[in-house]
């Protein structure tokens, strides 16, 4: 390996040199926004030892974390006066989400005792009172371990989302709810116009984007494909109504990917590659007239730049430091408040159902509507029964080591697999079921002699006080389905479904 001698003149001026460079972003860029990110040590974009800054208009840089070991992942209030981030005081605690005012300063403790807490960011004001939801709150959402399981490789703490009010709910205190339930882990939350939050759903060797409300109902997909790279990370919403993602093909958002954009209107049918050349983009971030990214060609450290949509490469650059990865970048400025959404699950009248505690209802209209080849061949009628199974991860004492291949045969390595329970499938293809709420599933479908004919190979769930409807097993979803009352539905009966107690029967793989 080849070395080289430095003098201490030479290395006083190199010095000199970076901190002019560093201290100085192009004039062009300067803006009367300041902008809030985060430092990573260049190691791998490790989190550990990271910090807040802020990037006044002048071009000079403020650390706001001082206080802090690490501090990462910071979210900008709608009136641009307060800023959310997960931070740690010591290399020992775990993450806890912070909120400081604008100027860095009042950092005030928000979680405590929820397992590591990343990924913060604001929701609209809502009530969670009915009849009349008139005591709006403000709220927050973010990833947590607080679940203390592994995820279903048996690798990880499996982070999940949650939500929190940040004022005391009237006659309930501080009001904390978990979201999801997928076994494989959920990160990169956003808060659309719309009332959803959109996210991150790891499934297997792969993710997706989707879509939940604030308070964990009416999950749906947002983007995923077949084709193409199988990670899609760190979505943001844009001002024209479109969403900037990251698309890659490793399981490290950290590493980046390229830049793809979808419509709003038509998700699934507008996939639109953005960046060209070999670069790599991480932490896209709408500003009021650009798109801010964190890019880097090679193996160079991220800086952040305006995104240029013609050349398809970055823009100008706005700040880059090659002592730190420079991710997450965002305006210090007041943006437009979502729409808040009534949480259906607080009124819900689905509450225990013979027996369950907590149980939610799932209808499903045909499961021969699909469009996967091998559903579509089975014959009307031959499906007799749907089979809910159970997954039950392992504790999260630490790190685990791989267990299987994570492309291999369903279910994931990392998870124990229990039978809930067998329901009816009328002629129609339809069923309706009392199922145990927030608990992770997958349904098999099942001939009269109770034979697989198709596994489901991703997590599902229906929250508790819930009501979830499914049009058909992988539908297509870009057409409406047919209306009519099902045969399931006009029994209004459901078949009832327990979580199988503490010792549940083991279903074979």
């Amino acid at each position: 390996m080849k070395t080289r001698s430095w003098t201490r003149a030479a290395v006083i001026a190199l010095a000199a040199a970076i901190v002019i460079v560093l201290s100085a972003p192009l004039a062009a860029e300067r803006s009367n926004q300041a902008i809030v990110f985060t430092q990573e040590p260049i190691a791998d974009g490790e989190a550990a030892g990271s910090r807040i800054a802020l990037l006044h208009p002048d071009g000079t840089l403020e650390v706001l974390s001082t206080e802090f070991a690490s501090a990462s992942d910071p979210g900008v209030s709608f009136d641009g006066a307060r800023i959310l981030f997960a931070g740690k005081r010591t290399a020992e605690e775990p993450w806890n989400i912070w909120e400081i005012h604008a100027d860095g300063s009042s950092p005030r403790q928000l979680t405590d005792d929820l397992g590591d807490c990343r990924e913060p960011f604001y929701l609209a004001s809502a009530s969670v009172n009915p009849p009349s939801f008139e005591d709006r709150v403000p709220w927050i959402g973010f990833t947590s371990t607080a679940a203390g399981a592994l995820d279903d490789q048996g690798l990880a703490p499996a982070p999940s989302l949650y939500v929190m009010s940040l004022e005391p709910v009237a006659g309930r205190g501080t009001v904390v709810w978990r979201t999801t339930y997928n076994l494989g882990g959920d990160r990169f939350p956003t808060a659309m116009l719309d009332g959803r939050v959109l996210f991150t759903s790891r499934q297997r060797d792969r993710s997706q984007l989707l879509t939940v409300t604030w308070a964990g109902d009416n999950l749906n997909p947002f983007y995923t494909a077949n084709d193409g790279p199988l990670y899609k990370t760190e979505a943001c919403e844009m001002p024209d109504r479109t969403v900037v993602f990251v698309e890659s093909q490793t399981a490290t958002p950290e590493r980046g990917g390229r830049l793809v954009r979808v419509s709003l209107r038509r998700p699934l049918g507008s996939h639109e590659v953005l960046s060209r050349g070999d670069g790599r983009y991480r932490t896209p971030h709408a500003a009021a007239d650009a798109l801010l990214v964190s890019y880097a060609s090679s193996e160079q450290s991220f800086g952040i730049y305006r995104f240029d949509f013609e050349t398809g490469g970055p823009g100008p650059v706005v700040y880059d430091d090659p002592a730190w990865h420079d991710v997450d970048a965002m305006p210090r400025a007041p943006h437009p408040e979502p729409i808040a959404r009534i949480p259906m699950l607080e009124f819900a009248s689905v509450l225990d159902i013979e027996g369950i505690e907590g149980a939610g209802q799932l209808h499903c209209m045909s499961v021969y509507d699909s469009d996967q080849p091998e559903i579509r061949r089975l014959e009307p009628g031959q499906v007799k029964w749907a089979r809910f199974v159970k997954g039950v991860p392992e504790p999260a004492s630490g790190p685990g080591e791989p267990s299987g291949d994570p492309s291999g045969d369903w279910p994931p390595p990392g998870v124990t697999v229990r039978l809930l329970g067998d329901v009816p499938v009328e002629p129609d293809g339809s069923f309706f079921v009392n199922v145990a709420g927030n608990v992770p599933f997958y349904i098999e479908l099942l001939d009269e002699q109770k034979v697989t004919l198709h596994t489901m190979r991703t997590w599902m769930w229906v929250r508790s006080r819930s009501q979830r409807g499914c049009i058909g097993c992988h539908e297509d979803k870009e057409l409406a389905p047919q209306n009519r009352a099902t045969q399931a539905l006009l029994k209004m009966r459901p078949t009832s479904l327990t979580d199988g107690g503490e010792e549940p029967r083991p279903v074979d793989p």
